[in-house]
C-alpha cells in the first residue's frame, strides 16, 4: 500500500505522536454547548455468513432447500444456523416468504431494496507474466460475452493486469462497454509467458547435452531461481488486489485468467535430469522451489476478505509441445501430463479453497463463465452466530448437505474479523469505493486552508454528530459514552496516509440530558496536508449501539493566496 508521507493529521483532541514536526495543531475554536444522547441498549449481534452453491449429481443447481436442510461447522464445531436466505432465479426469497429482485431492480420497485452484499464485484485479473497472448486472446471471445451478459446495475468489474508490475486498468464500473475496451487494448500486449516457454526449451535442451547431473542441476538450478523470482512477484500481485478489496460490500469475485503456474518451480526439468542420470541425480534439490506455502497465502488472504477465486486457464486443450521434430532427437521428455498437473494444481486449490472453480483442460471457457454468472442468480445464504470471539483468526469451515446425492460448494476458511478491524477495513475501502452509510446522521465540512510550514497546509475539519442518534449509559448523576474516529487520506497522486484512529469520550450532568437531544456534537481535527487534491475517508463508531457511519469529502488545497474581495 502506498504511504503518503507528505500528509500527517494532527487531532485537536489528542498530540500526534511520534512526529517529526510540530506534535500538536493549534487549537480549534470550542464547540458549541454539547447535549448528549439518550440511553441505548442495543447491542451488535456479528453474524458469519456463507455463501453455498447446491448442485445435483448432473451438476444442474437444486432449488428449494431450507435451512433444515444444512449443516455448518466451524472448526469441526455445529453451529447453528439463525439467517438464512435463497437466492433462484435472480430472485431473493426470504425466510418470511417475501422475495426480492436481482436482476430486475425496477420490477421490485425499490431497488434499494436489494441488499448490498448482494451486488456482484468481479475483478477480471489478466496475469500477462503467465500466459501466452495467443492463448489469452482466444479466451478473451469467452470473457468478453461475459462481460456483455453480466455487468449492469447489480454487477460490476474492474480489470487488472500483472506483467512484473501490478496495474488497475479499469477500476470497478457497471459499464460494460467500459470493459470491453480495456480488454481490446490488452489483447494487443505481449505476454511474459512467450518467453519463460523458451527459456524451459533451452534449459531442457542444454540438460540434454549435459555430460553430467552436477551440470544439469547447474542448469535447472539456474532457470528455476529464475523462475521462482517472478512468481514471488505474481504472488504478492494477486495478494495485494485481493487485500485491496477488503471492506468493501458484495459478492467479491477474482477471475484469474492465466496459461497456470507451477506449484513446484522446474519439475519438469529435475524429472528429466532423473531419467537421465537416474542414481547420480540431485532429486531433493527441487523441494527448494516448491511454491504451496507461498499459494496457500493467496488463498488465506481470499477467505480472510471473503474473495472467491474463479481460475481460467486460457492453455486449454494443448499438445505436447515437445513432441515436435526438433526435439525428437533429445535422450528424454518431460512428460506433458507431469508439467500440466504442477502448472494446473495451484489454480485447483485456490478454487476449491474460496468456494469457486477452475477452468482447466478445456477451450469451452463459455460454460465456466456461465457457470460463474449462475452463482450470481443462484445460491444459499447461511448465517451463523460464532461460538467463539471475534478475535481475528482463521477458521476452517464445512457445509454438510443432509439430502443424498447433492453436492455444495463453499468457501473452506474465513477470518472471522473485529469490529474494529472491519470498520478500519471499511474506511480504507471507502477511499476507493465510495460507501455512505450513515445511520448516526454525520456530516464532515472543511475550512479554509493555512499554510503551516513551507511545504505543508493546515485543513480544518470538523464531524457534527446529531447527539440524538448516539448513546449513552447512565452513570450515577451523569450520561456516559463514547465513540471511535476513524481518518485516512487519499491524494491526488493515488498516494495513500496510514490510518489514524482516535477515541472520544462523552460525558454530562444527567440535568442537560434534554436539552440535548436537539444539538450536534462537534469533533474538530487539523490534517497537515500538501497543496492539490485530497480525499478524506471518514467512518464514525459509537461504542455503546456500535452503529458506524461512513462519509468521504473531497477538497483542495491552492497554493495560490485568496482573491481579496473588491471593496
Amino acid at each position: 500500500m502506498k504511504r503518503l508521507a507528505a500528509l500527517l493529521l494532527a487531532l485537536a483532541v489528542a498530540p500526534v505522536g511520534a512526529q517529526e514536526k510540530p506534535p500538536t495543531a493549534s487549537k480549534p475554536a470550542p464547540a458549541p454547548p454539547q447535549g448528549y444522547p439518550p440511553v441505548s441498549e442495543s447491542v451488535e449481534v456479528s453474524i458469519t455468513n456463507i455463501e453455498v452453491v447446491v448442485t445435483d449429481s448432473k451438476g444442474k443447481r437444486v432449488p428449494n432447500l431450507t435451512k433444515d436442510d444444512f449443516q455448518i461447522l466451524q472448526d469441526s464445531i455445529p453451529q447453528t444456523i439463525t439467517n438464512f436466505y435463497a437466492v433462484s432465479g435472480g430472485r431473493v426469497l426470504l425466510e418470511d416468504g417475501k422475495t426480492i429482485s436481482i436482476e430486475e431492480p425496477a420490477i421490485a420497485k425499490e431497488p434499494s431494496e436489494v441488499p448490498e452484499e448482494l451486488k456482484a464485484r468481479y475483478v477480471l485479473y489478466i496475469d500477462n507474466l503467465n500466459i501466452q497472448p495467443i492463448n489469452r486472446n482466444r479466451m478473451f471471445k469467452r470473457l468478453n460475452e461475459f462481460v456483455e451478459q453480466t455487468v449492469g446495475k447489480q454487477a460490476e468489474a474492474m480489470v487488472v493486469t500483472f506483467n512484473r508490475s501490478l496495474k488497475v486498468r479499469r477500476k470497478f464500473t457497471n459499464d460494460a462497454s467500459e470493459i470491453l475496451q480495456v480488454l481490446q487494448e490488452i489483447e494487443g500486449e505481449t505476454g511474459g509467458a512467450t518467453s519463460q516457454v523458451g527459456d524451459r526449451k533451452d534449459a531442457l535442451g542444454k540438460i540434454n547435452d549435459a555430460q553430467s547431473s552436477s551440470e544439469a542441476e547447474g542448469i535447472a538450478r539456474q532457470y528455476s531461481e529464475a523462475y521462482r523470482n517472478d512468481l514471488e512477484f505474481t504472488v504478492d500481485g494477486i495478494k495485494t488486489t485481493i487485500d485491496s478489496l477488503a471492506g468493501m460490500t458484495g459478492r467479491k469475485v477474482l477471475v484469474y485468467v492465466s496459461d497456470g503456474i507451477p506449484q513446484t518451480v522446474g519439475l519438469e526439468l529435475y524429472d528429466v535430469i532423473q531419467q537421465k542420470f537416474r542414481e547420480t541425480a540431485n532429486t531433493l534439490e527441487q523441494f527448494e522451489y516448491d511454491m504451496t506455502s507461498r499459494y496457500t497465502s493467496i488463498v488465506q488472504a481470499a477467505n480472510a476478505q471473503g474473495v472467491m477465486i474463479w481460475a481460467l486457464d486460457a492453455s486449454g486443450l494443448t499438445v505436447d509441445d515437445m513432441m515436435t521434430a526438433e526435439n525428437r532427437t533429445m535422450d528424454v521428455r518431460p512428460s506433458n501430463f507431469f508439467s500440466r498437473t504442477n502448472t494446473q494444481a495451484p489454480l485447483q486449490m485456490f478454487a476449491e479453497e474460496t468456494g469457486g472453480r477452475a477452468a482447466i483442460n478445456t477451450n469451452d471457457w463459455k460454460s465456466s463463465l456461465d457457470e460463474l454468472s449462475s452463482d450470481f442468480t443462484n445460491f444459499y445464504s447461511l448465517g451463523y452466530r460464532s461460538s467463539r470471539a471475534t478475535v481475528d483468526k482463521p477458521h476452517r469451515i464445512e457445509v454438510v448437505v443432509k439430502r443424498k446425492g447433492l453436492t455444495a460448494r463453499f468457501r473452506h476458511g474465513l477470518v472471522e474479523k473485529s469490529v474494529e478491524t472491519r470498520t478500519s477495513e471499511a474506511v480504507l475501502a471507502s477511499l476507493h469505493y465510495a460507501r455512505m452509510d450513515n445511520p448516526l446522521g454525520i456530516s464532515v465540512t472543511t475550512g479554509t486552508a493555512k499554510p503551516y510550514d513551507r511545504d505543508y497546509y493546515l485543513m480544518p475539519v470538523r464531524i457534527s454528530v446529531p447527539i440524538g442518534k448516539l448513546g449513552l449509559v447512565p452513570s450515577g448523576d451523569r450520561y456516559e459514552g463514547s465513540f471511535s474516529v476513524y481518518f485516512v487520506v487519499l491524494d491526488a497522486s493515488e498516494k495513500q496516509s496510514d490510518l489514524a484512529v482516535q477515541r472520544q469520550k462523552v460525558e454530562i450532568p444527567a440535568k442537560d440530558f434534554e436539552k440535548a437531544q436537539s444539538k450536534d456534537f462537534y469533533y474538530d481535527v487539523s490534517l497537515i496536508c500538501v497543496p492539490g487534491g485530497q480525499k478524506l475517508a471518514v467512518a464514525l463508531r459509537d461504542t455503546v449501539t456500535s452503529q458506524t457511519s461512513y462519509v468521504q469529502k473531497s477538497f483542495f488545497i491552492s497554493v495560490l493566496p485568496p482573491e481579496k474581495k473588491a471593496s
